[in-house]
Protein backbone atom coordinates (compact mmCIF):
# COMPACT_ATOMS: atom_id res chain seq x y z
CA UNK A 1 0.00 0.00 0.00
CA UNK A 2 1.31 3.44 -0.67
CA UNK A 3 2.22 5.26 2.13
CA UNK A 4 -1.24 5.45 3.57
CA UNK A 5 -1.82 8.89 5.35
CA UNK A 6 -1.82 8.20 9.22
CA UNK A 7 -2.51 12.14 9.48
CA UNK A 8 -5.82 13.99 8.56
CA UNK A 9 -5.23 16.61 5.39
CA UNK A 10 -4.86 19.58 8.29
CA UNK A 11 -2.39 17.17 10.60
CA UNK A 12 -0.13 16.77 7.81
CA UNK A 13 -0.47 20.44 6.44
CA UNK A 14 0.43 21.92 10.00
CA UNK A 15 3.69 19.29 10.08
CA UNK A 16 4.90 20.74 6.68
CA UNK A 17 4.45 24.20 8.16
CA UNK A 18 6.53 23.17 10.88
CA UNK A 19 8.89 21.37 8.95
CA UNK A 20 10.15 24.43 6.32
CA UNK A 21 10.19 26.42 9.53
CA UNK A 22 12.94 24.24 10.96
CA UNK A 23 14.60 24.13 7.62
CA UNK A 24 14.40 28.22 7.00
CA UNK A 25 16.26 28.30 10.59
CA UNK A 26 18.64 26.42 10.31
CA UNK A 27 19.67 27.23 6.62
CA UNK A 28 19.94 23.63 5.02
CA UNK A 29 19.71 23.19 1.64
CA UNK A 30 16.56 21.29 -0.32
CA UNK A 31 16.97 17.42 -1.38
CA UNK A 32 14.71 16.93 -4.10
CA UNK A 33 12.40 14.69 -1.53
CA UNK A 34 11.61 18.26 0.53
CA UNK A 35 11.18 19.82 -2.67
CA UNK A 36 7.90 17.31 -3.29
CA UNK A 37 6.96 17.25 0.37
CA UNK A 38 6.96 21.45 -0.01
CA UNK A 39 5.50 21.25 -3.41
CA UNK A 40 3.24 18.12 -3.88
CA UNK A 41 1.78 17.11 -7.59
CA UNK A 42 -1.58 17.06 -7.86
CA UNK A 43 -2.54 15.11 -10.95
CA UNK A 44 -5.40 17.25 -12.57
CA UNK A 45 -8.49 15.24 -14.01
CA UNK A 46 -5.76 12.39 -13.28
CA UNK A 47 -2.73 11.97 -15.62
CA UNK A 48 -4.44 13.99 -18.06
CA UNK A 49 -1.53 14.83 -20.51
CA UNK A 50 -1.21 10.81 -21.31
CA UNK A 51 -4.43 9.60 -20.83
CA UNK A 52 -8.07 11.12 -21.06
CA UNK A 53 -9.25 13.49 -18.49
CA UNK A 54 -11.45 12.35 -15.55
CA UNK A 55 -11.47 8.89 -16.59
CA UNK A 56 -9.95 5.82 -14.66
CA UNK A 57 -7.48 5.27 -17.17
CA UNK A 58 -5.99 8.12 -16.24
CA UNK A 59 -6.38 8.33 -12.46
CA UNK A 60 -4.90 4.83 -12.85
CA UNK A 61 -1.56 6.51 -14.27
CA UNK A 62 -1.57 8.70 -11.90
CA UNK A 63 -1.66 5.99 -8.79
CA UNK A 64 1.71 4.22 -11.04
CA UNK A 65 3.66 7.16 -9.81
CA UNK A 66 4.93 6.88 -6.34
CA UNK A 67 5.23 10.53 -5.96
CA UNK A 68 2.17 11.42 -6.90
CA UNK A 69 -0.08 11.81 -3.47
CA UNK A 70 -3.04 13.67 -4.86
CA UNK A 71 -5.88 13.62 -7.38
CA UNK A 72 -8.17 16.25 -8.90
CA UNK A 73 -11.42 15.29 -10.43
CA UNK A 74 -14.36 17.11 -10.88
CA UNK A 75 -18.37 16.06 -10.12
CA UNK A 76 -21.68 16.41 -11.41
CA UNK A 77 -24.81 14.67 -10.98
CA UNK A 78 -26.53 12.32 -13.41
CA UNK A 79 -30.62 12.59 -13.27
CA UNK A 80 -30.88 9.98 -11.03
CA UNK A 81 -29.21 11.82 -8.90
CA UNK A 82 -25.47 9.83 -8.51
CA UNK A 83 -21.82 11.97 -8.56
CA UNK A 84 -20.24 11.15 -12.01
CA UNK A 85 -16.41 12.06 -12.93
CA UNK A 86 -16.66 15.29 -15.85
CA UNK A 87 -15.96 18.63 -16.09
CA UNK A 88 -17.93 20.02 -18.74
CA UNK A 89 -21.68 20.19 -17.79
CA UNK A 90 -22.16 18.34 -21.12
CA UNK A 91 -20.86 15.50 -22.81
CA UNK A 92 -20.38 17.03 -26.54
CA UNK A 93 -16.32 17.16 -25.56
CA UNK A 94 -15.61 14.30 -24.46
CA UNK A 95 -18.41 11.81 -25.62
CA UNK A 96 -19.35 13.31 -29.01
CA UNK A 97 -22.96 13.11 -27.55
CA UNK A 98 -25.48 16.22 -27.75
CA UNK A 99 -26.81 16.35 -24.28
CA UNK A 100 -26.49 17.43 -20.74
CA UNK A 101 -25.00 15.04 -17.77
CA UNK A 102 -27.86 15.85 -15.62
CA UNK A 103 -29.99 14.80 -18.60
CA UNK A 104 -28.90 10.93 -18.83
CA UNK A 105 -28.88 8.23 -15.91
CA UNK A 106 -26.12 6.87 -14.62
CA UNK A 107 -26.58 3.56 -16.57
CA UNK A 108 -26.83 5.64 -19.42
CA UNK A 109 -23.76 7.72 -19.23
CA UNK A 110 -21.67 4.75 -17.94
CA UNK A 111 -21.75 3.41 -21.56
CA UNK A 112 -20.54 6.78 -23.27
CA UNK A 113 -17.26 6.03 -24.68
CA UNK A 114 -15.17 8.62 -22.84
CA UNK A 115 -11.76 8.16 -24.54
CA UNK A 116 -11.65 8.21 -28.54
CA UNK A 117 -11.77 11.88 -28.65
CA UNK A 118 -8.70 11.39 -26.78
CA UNK A 119 -7.11 8.66 -28.27
CA UNK A 120 -7.95 5.41 -30.45
CA UNK A 121 -6.10 3.36 -28.09
CA UNK A 122 -8.62 4.40 -25.44
CA UNK A 123 -12.52 3.87 -27.05
CA UNK A 124 -13.64 1.32 -23.69
CA UNK A 125 -12.63 3.73 -21.12
CA UNK A 126 -15.88 5.25 -19.69
CA UNK A 127 -17.30 7.98 -17.52
CA UNK A 128 -16.27 6.46 -14.02
CA UNK A 129 -18.77 7.36 -10.94
CA UNK A 130 -17.50 9.00 -8.01
CA UNK A 131 -17.69 6.08 -6.20
CA UNK A 132 -15.59 4.25 -8.65
CA UNK A 133 -12.70 7.22 -8.24
CA UNK A 134 -12.90 6.82 -4.33
CA UNK A 135 -12.64 2.75 -4.53
CA UNK A 136 -9.77 3.33 -6.77
CA UNK A 137 -7.73 5.91 -4.29
CA UNK A 138 -8.86 4.24 -1.13
CA UNK A 139 -5.47 3.69 1.08
CA UNK A 140 -3.39 5.05 -2.02
CA UNK A 141 -3.89 8.60 -2.62
CA UNK A 142 -5.76 11.85 -1.54
CA UNK A 143 -8.33 13.15 -3.79
CA UNK A 144 -9.45 17.01 -4.83
CA UNK A 145 -13.01 16.32 -5.12
CA UNK A 146 -14.08 19.50 -7.52
CA UNK A 147 -17.88 19.60 -7.38
CA UNK A 148 -19.24 21.51 -10.50
CA UNK A 149 -22.87 20.52 -10.65
CA UNK A 150 -24.25 23.94 -12.39
CA UNK A 151 -28.02 22.22 -13.43
CA UNK A 152 -28.04 20.37 -9.57
CA UNK A 153 -29.09 22.10 -6.01
CA UNK A 154 -25.67 23.11 -4.22
CA UNK A 155 -27.62 20.81 -1.55
CA UNK A 156 -28.20 18.37 -3.78
CA UNK A 157 -24.96 17.91 -5.28
CA UNK A 158 -23.03 18.44 -1.71
CA UNK A 159 -25.55 16.17 0.07
CA UNK A 160 -24.78 12.84 -2.71
CA UNK A 161 -20.75 13.75 -2.92
CA UNK A 162 -20.61 13.61 0.93
CA UNK A 163 -22.59 10.36 1.02
CA UNK A 164 -19.96 8.69 -1.37
CA UNK A 165 -16.79 10.33 0.74
CA UNK A 166 -19.13 8.72 4.26
CA UNK A 167 -19.59 5.23 2.89
CA UNK A 168 -15.93 4.66 1.96
CA UNK A 169 -15.16 6.05 5.36
CA UNK A 170 -12.81 8.50 3.39
CA UNK A 171 -13.48 12.06 5.37
CA UNK A 172 -10.36 12.48 6.16
CA UNK A 173 -8.76 11.80 2.99
CA UNK A 174 -10.63 14.28 0.78
CA UNK A 175 -11.03 17.71 0.07
CA UNK A 176 -13.91 19.08 -0.91
CA UNK A 177 -13.39 22.39 -3.68
CA UNK A 178 -15.47 24.54 -5.66
CA UNK A 179 -15.69 27.57 -7.81
CA UNK A 180 -19.30 28.14 -6.51
CA UNK A 181 -19.29 29.72 -2.98
CA UNK A 182 -22.89 28.40 -1.98
CA UNK A 183 -21.89 24.64 -2.98
CA UNK A 184 -19.15 25.11 -0.31
CA UNK A 185 -22.07 26.70 1.93
CA UNK A 186 -23.72 23.98 1.68
CA UNK A 187 -20.89 21.11 2.42
CA UNK A 188 -20.36 22.80 5.26
CA UNK A 189 -23.48 22.80 6.64
CA UNK A 190 -23.81 19.11 5.76
CA UNK A 191 -20.40 18.12 7.78
CA UNK A 192 -17.35 19.91 9.66
CA UNK A 193 -15.02 17.45 9.65
CA UNK A 194 -14.21 17.40 5.69
CA UNK A 195 -12.17 20.03 4.50
CA UNK A 196 -13.49 22.71 1.76
CA UNK A 197 -11.89 25.27 -0.56
CA UNK A 198 -12.76 27.91 -3.05
CA UNK A 199 -11.30 28.21 -6.03
CA UNK A 200 -10.91 31.46 -8.06
CA UNK A 201 -8.57 32.24 -11.58
CA UNK A 202 -7.63 35.63 -10.40
CA UNK A 203 -6.75 37.53 -7.10
CA UNK A 204 -9.54 39.97 -6.17
CA UNK A 205 -9.56 42.12 -3.22
CA UNK A 206 -9.79 40.41 0.25
CA UNK A 207 -9.09 37.11 -1.04
CA UNK A 208 -7.88 35.19 2.06
CA UNK A 209 -10.93 37.12 3.77
CA UNK A 210 -13.50 35.77 1.60
CA UNK A 211 -11.36 31.84 1.88
CA UNK A 212 -12.33 32.05 6.17
CA UNK A 213 -15.58 33.53 5.74
CA UNK A 214 -16.48 30.61 3.95
CA UNK A 215 -14.87 28.25 6.59
CA UNK A 216 -12.85 27.10 4.18
CA UNK A 217 -9.00 25.63 4.50
CA UNK A 218 -7.47 26.36 1.41
CA UNK A 219 -7.45 28.32 -1.75
CA UNK A 220 -7.08 26.94 -5.04
CA UNK A 221 -6.01 29.40 -7.97
CA UNK A 222 -4.54 30.25 -11.07
CA UNK A 223 -0.98 29.95 -11.10
CA UNK A 224 -0.22 33.07 -12.46
CA UNK A 225 -1.64 34.98 -9.97
CA UNK A 226 0.05 33.57 -7.37
CA UNK A 227 2.01 37.02 -5.34
CA UNK A 228 4.54 36.97 -2.47
CA UNK A 229 2.26 39.03 -0.78
CA UNK A 230 -0.79 36.43 -1.02
CA UNK A 231 1.19 33.12 0.02
CA UNK A 232 2.41 34.92 2.82
CA UNK A 233 -1.28 36.33 4.02
CA UNK A 234 -2.59 32.54 3.44
CA UNK A 235 0.58 31.06 5.89
CA UNK A 236 -0.65 33.84 8.59
CA UNK A 237 -4.40 32.49 8.27
CA UNK A 238 -3.54 28.72 7.89
CA UNK A 239 -4.68 28.77 4.41
CA UNK A 240 -2.97 26.04 2.16
CA UNK A 241 -2.48 27.17 -1.18
CA UNK A 242 -2.85 25.39 -4.46
CA UNK A 243 -1.82 26.03 -8.12
CA UNK A 244 -3.62 25.42 -10.98
CA UNK A 245 -2.59 24.75 -13.79
CA UNK A 246 1.13 25.23 -14.45
CA UNK A 247 2.05 22.64 -17.83
CA UNK A 248 5.17 24.47 -19.05
CA UNK A 249 8.00 22.86 -17.80
CA UNK A 250 9.86 26.71 -17.30
CA UNK A 251 6.31 27.52 -15.38
CA UNK A 252 6.74 24.29 -13.36
CA UNK A 253 10.42 25.25 -12.65
CA UNK A 254 9.45 28.37 -11.45
CA UNK A 255 6.91 27.15 -8.86
CA UNK A 256 8.73 24.80 -7.17
CA UNK A 257 12.22 27.07 -6.73
CA UNK A 258 9.73 28.76 -4.36
CA UNK A 259 10.09 28.52 -0.28
CA UNK A 260 6.43 28.81 0.25
CA UNK A 261 3.94 25.57 0.50
CA UNK A 262 2.51 25.54 -2.44
CA UNK A 263 0.30 22.51 -4.06
CA UNK A 264 0.82 22.19 -7.78
CA UNK A 265 -2.26 20.98 -9.97
CA UNK A 266 -0.54 19.96 -13.31
CA UNK A 267 -1.51 17.51 -16.39
CA UNK A 268 1.76 16.51 -16.08
CA UNK A 269 3.33 14.86 -13.13
CA UNK A 270 6.21 13.71 -15.30
CA UNK A 271 7.49 17.42 -15.73
CA UNK A 272 6.82 18.15 -11.96
CA UNK A 273 9.02 15.20 -10.91
CA UNK A 274 11.37 16.74 -13.75
CA UNK A 275 11.60 20.22 -12.10
CA UNK A 276 11.95 19.04 -8.50
CA UNK A 277 15.27 16.77 -9.75
CA UNK A 278 16.54 19.92 -11.55
CA UNK A 279 16.53 21.58 -8.00
CA UNK A 280 19.62 22.60 -6.62
CA UNK A 281 20.60 22.22 -3.61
Amino acid sequence: MRNKMKYGIKQLWDRRKRWLRERVDIKLPWSDRERAILHPCVAHRGWSGRAPENTLASFRLALGEPSVQWMELDVHLSRDQVPVVIHDPTLKRTTGVKERVSGLTVKELTRLDAGSWFSPKFAKERIPTLDQVLGLASGRCCLNIEIKGEDSPPSAIASRVLEDVRRRFMEADVIITSFRPEVLTAVRKLSRSVRTGLIVEDNPPHLIRTVQSLGCGMLSIGFRHLTERLLQQAAEAGIAVMAWTPNRPADLSRLVHRPEPIMICTNYPDRWLAAIHRQEG
